[in-house]
């Protein structure tokens, strides 16, 4: 499937600029980078060893930067360097510096999720190409314009949109639009997860997610009852793989096709790559008759796959979309077990296997894998098992007859693909056209060219030859001598006199000089640029509030019931989903209406009619502060929107927030500092359980047959919760559009800190409650109400947390 030199520049079609998506491909090293260079990416994109989401990936250096982009440079190849993380009040400094070096060293855009350094990198940068990372969650038009205004250049869009839905932004976008084609996919809305974040203090919005949507759940019901379901694995998707979409992808007209995969293998990432670069390339030439090959899906299944869907690309997200019954690598199925003698399996191989795979047995005791080792085919060792044959191999654990036989890695396909970047110099190519001139009594002239650009070299002038002229084969042969530069002699001119001479040493130096020039055109725009040690502009804000203050109690429901109670309890204000409200008239005063982070084109009308002057609105998506500002309604920021830092509140004030809830990963400390530089009133969350997923994929599925008529669903009007292997119970709910909201196990308490909360000066605090009960929610904002005027007159804090078990989150703490 992959060979050394498999990519050639002339095999690509003739389209219009315009109508070839960008591949764009990861690179997690420096191999990994010239694995998707020399198999066919069009850019890739990479991390330094800090500020970047994949953290534990092996990433590159400042100092390795530079090496890399010149790398891919030379060989038309764009870089992309990955600042996809939200930014921390005191890291601000770091990541401007991080961007501003990493632009002097070549790389072409900076992906970024934060919107404080977005707005950051405009102001002191704003040379800078920006990319929108996915983790900004945008899925519709509003949110795409208002992150122009912002200043990216393109934006790479949220996994849960249909191809029909990503037509129509696409129609609509004032910049470039990227999706992803293959690699994993996370359960919930990228950058609203918070589960690893909450269950061990490992951020995915820093780039540290330990992943526990893979890990086995059981679904129960509101009475604890254990819900049979396929498997156990209610959070893992299968793996997404649209190579058969491809016409349809490009007949949308996305600028980029990303490839996931900065934690996978070089011969992951030279695999999946070369697959996506010949099955483009046909799709581009000849879209009506365009089919995937056997060879290359078995390629993408033999390099890691979780099962394959097209996904949410393909309208899909009932169970063809999740792997509930296994959460890592599948591989490939080659056969079965049919008998067992001593210690040694007979295997029928339905795919030829060789002694360096290695396969996984599936038993009735569970799963397990070994390398192949000597296989025996007709009483003779063998390196290969044919197909068809019957073979034996030591197993390491018992195995029965009827167990199945999967190959996890493929020794030929892996050797394949490393041949295409091992050794350094291996791999892809620029072809170029040669001009030489060799005149007896005029310099010796050599000019290579590549495109647009040119490298032109003069020796000295040239006198009869005493002895053999120079030929035409001498030159070619000499001139032509391109090892260890990525260039290749494709045409030549070459204007020869007939008794010219010259030493085949003067040759190869002019050739030379040639070659540097050449690359110093290519790398020229690069290599003036120079760091510019910008700092960033401080925020100001109106300075703590005093302590004496109270600031608003507000209440969080799906309830509008338990929204009165809380409010006649001592709340000042509540927020209700507006899913979770039957008519518009059931507002009324001192209810703020909540949209939440996920409002697709299709949904944003019916979201903003609810926008009018007067009436209180948390905004969780990022298009529609704007316009619900502009209508006149009072406008909070949902703390989905990620606001970690100063620059971020400034951002969502610009677009018209007259007040913003922070992140729940924000620490104490942070807090203060947001707080104390921020221009409009912040709040933060200081009871409750806190959401940590939204997905668009509905748990309840799991539990039974769906007609996929959510809005009179009436599985959704219950609460659910998915218990973990330590016996918690985190509580879910899915909305009328069919989404699913996961809550923590273990409400946050902070309730003893409302001393250091208060000496911040935060405008509001709030209470999320979920499956507390009315009477239980009006018992706790009363108490909350005590233990703030409590707090306000200088009495010492509560000595015993008001719910057990519970949590401080990241108030003292932090996240990684």
């Amino acid at each position: 499937m992959v060979s050394p030199n498999r990519y050639d520049e002339s095999a690509m079609p003739k389209v219009l600029t315009n109508a070839r998506p960008e591949l764009l491909a990861p690179a997690g090293g420096p191999e990994s980078l010239r694995a998707a260079v020399n198999n066919g990416a069009d850019a890739v994109y990479l991390g330094v060893d800090r500020l970047n989401a994949r953290r534990g990936a092996e990433n590159f250096t400042l100092d390795s930067l530079r090496k890399a982009t010149r790398f891919a440079h030379l060989r038309g190849v764009k870089v992309y360097l990955t600042a996809n993380v939200v930014i921390r009040p005191s890291e601000m400094g770091e990541a401007l510096s991080l961007v501003d070096e990493a632009w002097a060293s070549g790389v072409d855009a900076i992906i970024v999720q934060d919107l404080g350094l977005a707005r950051a990198v405009a102001l002191e940068l704003p040379e800078v190409r920006l990319h929108a990372s996915t983790q900004i969650n945008a899925h519709n038009t509003a949110t795409i314009s208002e992150l122009d205004r912002l200043g990216f250049s393109r934006v790479t869009l949220a996994r849960e949109l249909s191809l029909p839905e990503i037509e129509e932004i696409v129609r609509e976008a004032p910049v470039e639009v990227e999706i992803f084609v293959h690699g994993a996919l996370c359960f919930c809305y990228s950058g609203q997860c918070l589960l690893s974040s909450a269950v061990g203090g490992r951020s995915a919005n820093r780039g540290m997610c330990a992943q526990p949507c893979r890990l086995p759940y059981e679904l129960l019901d509101e009475k604890g009852k254990h819900l049979e379901t396929p498997g156990r694995y209610l959070l893992s998707p299968r793996d997404l793989a649209a190579v058969s979409l491809l016409p349809r992808i490009v007949s949308a007209g996305v600028s980029a096709l990303k490839i996931e995969g900065r934690m996978k293998s070089p011969e992951y990432v030279a695999i999946v790559t070369g697959v996506y670069r010949a099955a483009l390339d046909r799709a581009l030439a000849d879209p009506e008759g365009f089919e995937v090959t056997e060879a290359e899906l078995d390629a993408l299944a033999g390099a890691f796959n979780r099962g394959f869907t097209t996904g949410y690309l393909d309208g899909i997200r009932d169970h063809r979309l999740m792997g509930y019954d296994r959460p890592n690598n599948r591989g490939v199925p080659v056969g079965r077990v049919t008998d067992v003698v001593e210690r040694a399996a007979i295997v029928a191989f339905e795919k030829a296997v060789e002694t360096g795979d290695t396969l996984e047995f599936w038993t009735r005791r569970g799963r397990f894998g070994q390398k192949v080792g000597a296989l025996t085919v007709d009483g003779n060792e063998r390196p290969v098992a044919p197909v068809g044959s019957r073979a034996s191999m030591r197993v390491d654990k018992s195995v029965s007859a009827g167990d199945r036989v999967f190959r996890v890695a493929s020794a030929a396909l892996e050797n394949a693909a490393r041949r295409t970047f091992v050794p350094e110099d291996a791999g892809r190519t620029v072809k170029t056209r040669v001009s030489v001139r060799a005149l007896v009594g005029e310099p010796l002239e050599i000019a290579i060219g590549a495109g647009e650009h040119r490298g032109v070299a003069c020796g000295p002038a040239l006198e009869p030859a005493r002895t053999k002229p120079l030929t035409a084969a001498d030159i070619t042969e000499h001139v032509g001598r391109l090892g260890g530069t990525p260039f290749v002699a494709e045409a030549w001119d070459i204007e020869l006199g007939p008794d010219a001479g010259a030493g085949f040493s003067l040759l190869h130096r002019v050739r030379r000089e040639a070659v540097e020039e050449l690359e110093r055109s290519m790398l020229a725009a690069y290599d003036r640029r120079t760091p510019s040690h910008p700092q960033p502009q401080a925020t100001r804000g109106p300075g703590r509030t005093a302590r004496c203050d109270m600031p608003d109690l507000v209440v969080w429901t799906t309830r509008l019931a338990t929204a009165k109670a809380c409010l006649a309890a001592g709340a000042h204000r509540a927020i209700v989903p507006a899913w979770a409200l039957e008519h518009d008239a059931e507002v009324f005063s001192r209810v703020a209406v909540e949209f939440k982070h996920m409002v697709k084109n299709r949904e944003v009308g019916c979201a903003l009619a609810k926008a009018r002057p007067g009436r209180a609105l948390v905004v969780g998506n990022l298009g529609l502060v704007r316009p619900a500002a502009e209508a006149g309604a009072d406008v909070w920021a949902h703390w989905g929107l990620n606001a970690v830092n100063p620059g971020t509140v400034a951002v969502l004030a610009e677009a018209g927030a007259g007040g913003v809830w922070l992140s729940s990963e924000v620490s104490g400390w942070e807090v203060a500092t947001i707080v104390a530089t921020s221009n409009v009133p912040t709040g933060i969350a200081i009871l409750g359980r806190q959401e940590l997923m939204v997905t668009e994929h509905c748990v309840l599925m799991s539990s039974g047959p769906c007609s996929q008529r959510c809005g009179t669903c009436t599985r959704r009007e219950r609460w659910y919760a998915l218990r973990d292997r330590k016996g918690y119970g985190f509580p879910v709910i899915s909305d009328a559009e069919g989404r699913s909201h996961i809550f923590n196990a273990i409400p946050l308490d902070l309730t003893r800190a409302l001393p250091e909360i208060l000496e911040a000066g935060v405008a509001a605090v709030r209470l999320d409650f979920t499956v507390e009960h009315l009477q239980m929610a009006q018992s706790l904002t009363r108490q909350v109400r005590e233990a703030l005027e409590s707090a306000i007159a200088g009495h010492p804090p509560v000595a015993d947390a008001l719910l057990e078990p519970a949590t401080a989150g990241h108030f003292f703490r932090g996240v990684r």
